[in-house]
């Protein structure tokens, strides 16, 4: 699909063949989720590795320090994130 290729047309109803704007420039395909269906950039849902590595970052004082200092922008934005959390962990 990429890059541009004026093989990217179109061709209407009344039969008029139409190429691409910027000479047959393809649009990435996005697809959305909703929030909490989404799965693919959660690497937590079920990674033995990744828990006790998550565990061992959460326990480290730099962690803890990092978790203190941000509480005032998080407890701002609380409002504005759906529900979402709103700390580090």
């Amino acid at each position: 699909l990429f890059p541009p290729t004026p093989k990217n047309k179109t061709i209407l109803a009344n039969e008029t063949t139409i190429v691409a704007p910027l000479s047959g420039y393809q649009y990435v395909p996005i697809e959305t989720v909703e929030p909490g269906n989404d799965h693919t950039l959660e690497p937590w849902t079920d990674c033995p590795a990744f828990k006790d590595h998550i565990s061992k970052v959460y326990a480290s004082s730099e962690f803890k320090e990092k978790a203190k200092s941000v509480q005032p922008f998080f407890g701002a934005i609380r409002d504005y994130v759906s529900g979402r959390p709103t700390t580090l962990e």
